[in-house]
């Protein structure tokens, strides 16, 4: 019944995700004067408390294999071999967080920049007049802030939503592909959005999946994660500014 189970918590938090963004745009009271800020700190806030609500479930499911995972994790752990990532094995997670990490916050950015560019804007100069940028620290800041939640939120619901219920019971990468799988296909509609998207978010995924797996625990998948999310969030606000030009 596990299995059914996890696919079950996994897939009431992933529909509960779709609907908090039109729950949010129905409170009233507002938070922010910049209409973005406040959906953001409207939308985080709520879902924090779905990510919650998810290990919460999570850890009645299995509390011996959340106590395995829901922590920092060993940083040095070595990394399984990857031969198609020109990954040998005798790295540790730290090192593939730091140079593979790298090398997928590009990816992001150069997609997240065209996607801005798409919007009409290349650069952020415009963004230095705007409302939302006045303020370079505050501007950073809530990118920031909204980061830190959204990459727990998400790790909550779908690495440990996943792999913590799962582990012991499917063979490892296949709980690896589930997780990849799973938070790829909904960032057709996300960001990074379309096929594109989804093949970024389902890569991520998986990979982020491998690292809660192999470090038992959590920062390393939060730490990439979140890293993605500060290019994203900017993205957003420099897209937020060009519309509101128009």
């Amino acid at each position: 019944m596990t299995p059914l189970l996890t696919a079950l918590i996994v897939g009431l938090a992933l529909a509960g995700i779709f609907i908090l963004r039109p729950l949010t745009a129905k409170i009233k009271t507002v938070f922010h004067p910049n209409a973005v800020i406040d959906s953001q700190i409207k939308f985080q806030s709520m879902q924090l408390i779905l990510a919650a609500l998810a290990l919460a479930f999570v850890y009645l499911l299995n509390p011996v294999n959340f106590t395995v995972f829901f922590r920092f994790g060993d940083v040095n752990a070595h990394i399984g071999k990857i031969p198609w990532l020109g990954i040998s094995g005798n790295e540790t997670w730290l090192q593939v967080a730091l140079t593979l990490g790298l090398f997928i916050t590009l990816g992001t950015g150069i997609f997240m920049f065209l996607q801005v560019k798409k919007a009409g804007k290349t650069n952020l100069r415009g963004l230095a007049k705007h409302p939302v940028g006045k303020d370079l620290g505050g501007f950073i800041g809530w990118a920031i802030l909204f980061s830190i939640a959204n990459a727990f939120s998400e790790e909550a619901i779908f690495r440990m939503g996943l792999v913590s219920p799962l582990y012991g019971l499917l063979a490892l990468p296949i709980v690896a592909l589930i997780s990849g799988i799973l938070f790829g296909l909904p960032h057709y509609f996300g960001q990074p959005s379309g096929p594109v998207g989804v093949l970024m978010a389902g890569f991520l995924g998986w990979l982020l999946a491998l690292s809660l797996l192999e470090t038992q625990g959590l920062f390393i998948a939060w730490a990439i994660h979140f890293v993605q999310d500060v290019v994203i969030f900017v993205s957003m606000f420099a897209m937020q500014a060009k519309a509101d030009e128009k």
